[in-house]
Formats: C-alpha cells, sequence, structure tokens
C-alpha cells in the first residue's frame, strides 16, 4: 500500500508540473496561427494532449486520495466512492487515451513531424515536456493497470465514455475550423474533406480497442475473479 501511495504521488506530482508549465508556456513568437489558438477559443483546452494532461493529473491526484481516504477492495458493496470513481475513470478514459495519445503522436511525428508538431515548435516547447506531454500517458496508465488492482465496468458502460468523449472532441475540432477559419492540427490542412471525415472516423475504434486491450490486460495480470466485483461478493458472502 505504502508503494502505490507513492507510485501516485508521484505520478500526481509529475503531471502537475507539466500541467502548470504547458499552460503557463507563452505563445510561439512568429507563428500567428499557434499565437491565435493559444489565446482564443480556449486556450490550451483545444489540445486533447493537454486535456489528457488535465485528466491524468486529477485521475493520480484521484489515487492520492483514495490511498489515503479511502478504500481498496473488489467488494462492490465495500467500496468507497473514491474508488469506484478511481476504479471508472482508469478503465474508461485514462488507459485509451493514455495509450491512444503517444501513438498518435509519435506515429504522426515519425511519417511527417510537421503534420503534428512542427521544427519551428522546438525552441518554444521543452523536450522534457514533450515527452512528458506525449509519452508519460502510456507510461503513466501501463503502470496503474500493472501495479494497482482495479474493478471494471461490466457490460457497455465500460465503452461509452470513450465514444461521447471522441465525439465531443471532433465536434470541438470542427466548431474552432468553421468559426475561427483554422484546423487545430495541421494534418487536417492537408487532407481534403473526405479524407478528412475518414480520419476522423477512423479516431474512434483505436479507443474502443485499447478500452478492450486495457481489460485483458488486466485480468490478466490480476486474474478474471479479481476483476469482477459480483462474483467476488457472492464468493464472500458464501463464505
Amino acid at each position: 500500500m505504502e508503494g502505490q501511495l507513492a507510485l501516485h504521488v508521484v505520478l500526481f506530482a509529475v503531471w502537475s508540473v507539466g500541467v502548470y508549465t504547458n499552460a503557463n508556456l507563452d505563445p510561439p513568437e512568429r507563428t500567428p496561427r499557434y499565437d491565435f489558438a493559444y489565446k482564443d477559443y480556449g486556450g490550451r483546452l483545444k489540445f486533447l494532449t493537454f486535456l489528457d494532461g488535465v485528466l491524468q493529473c486529477s485521475f493520480f491526484g484521484l489515487c492520492v486520495l483514495n490511498d489515503l481516504l479511502g478504500s481498496e477492495t473488489v467488494v462492490a458493496n465495500k467500496r468507497s466512492f473514491l474508488q469506484k470513481l478511481r476504479d471508472f475513470l482508469l478503465s474508461t478514459l485514462v488507459v485509451p487515451l493514455g495509450v491512444f495519445i503517444p501513438l498518435i503522436f509519435w506515429g504522426l511525428y515519425a511519417v511527417d513531424r510537421e503534420l503534428i508538431f512542427p521544427v519551428s515548435l522546438d525552441a518554444w516547447f521543452p523536450g522534457w515536456l514533450n515527452h512528458l506531454m506525449h509519452t508519460l500517458p502510456l507510461i503513466a496508465s501501463l503502470l496503474e493497470v500493472v501495479f494497482v488492482n482495479h474493478v471494471y465496468p461490466r457490460g457497455r458502460i465500460l465503452y461509452i465514455p470513450i465514444i461521447v468523449a471522441s465525439a465531443l472532441y471532433v465536434s470541438w475540432l470542427c466548431f474552432i475550423a468553421y468559426y475561427a477559419g483554422f484546423w487545430v492540427y495541421p494534418v487536417f490542412e492537408v487532407l481534403d474533406f473526405k479524407s478528412r471525415a475518414v480520419f476522423m472516423a477512423c479516431l474512434i475504434p483505436p479507443n474502443l480497442f485499447f478500452v478492450f486491450l486495457g481489460q485483458k490486460l488486466h485480468m490478466a495480470i490480476w486474474g478474471p475473479s479479481k476483476s469482477s466485483s459480483r462474483r467476488r461478493g457472492k464468493k464472500d458472502k458464501s463464505q
């Protein structure tokens, strides 16, 4: 338990530094597009990486609170509200976004970095912060799955949050493009309408797969009986 608390405190502290630093960076010079993007229409909140950073920071802060004030059990009627919220967020949003963001960012970066993170931003956005925002989500979410047991939701509810979140974010990007006249990410500027629509539609299935993959990984590590609150609860009562 002490090791679990230490892990959560460290990750919460690192994410707090990263989100705070990112939020307080001045807009890059000589790039009106990015200056406009950062100052108006939600500022950093238009970038999925920053939104995920806020999610990760909030999640690990919640983990610290649960370690200190909540519970750590797989028995349904003994789990605290903090633990239930922690388990729900991890399985439905933290893991899928934590895998998706590094893969899509570094995948596009490898193909042509100008599509996602132009060279002109290197002098403005520190390399350590780039890795913190675009690599740490994968590492942090995997550490949480491997070292902390969670109770996963059952049925369709496991997939609904990521579908809603993806749809809302795509709608947000389209609103900005329509209202402000520019796309937040350069990759959308080089695509025509049909290609852009296909690209956006293809963003949801990987996230659904990562929800499924996170559950399977958790079950492989902790065992199927430990990921089902109902089954464990009935077992405890029979004893």
